[in-house]
């Protein structure tokens, strides 16, 4: 994902097969860069907060994905 500071992505993780119960958390390798919020309805917020590059790990469980982050300067 990449995107420009000061803006936020929506962010949707699933767990496979549809129906398979978990509690998906994610959490940022580097907050002052991108942080992640989980909202009401099961989706993330992940909010880019600084240039840089940043990693987002969702883990449900012993399962875990991650989704790399890069972020621009805002112009």
């Amino acid at each position: 994902m990449s995107g420009t500071a000061g803006t936020t992505k929506s962010v949707t993780a699933a767990l496979i097969p549809e129906g398979a119960s978990g509690y998906v958390t994610a959490t940022s390798s580097d907050t002052s860069i991108a942080t992640v919020a989980k909202n009401s309805d099961g989706s993330f917020t992940v909010s880019l907060v600084a240039a840089g590059s940043a990693t987002i790990m969702f883990a449900a469980g012993e399962l875990t994905t991650t989704l790399y982050v890069t972020v621009s300067a805002a112009s």
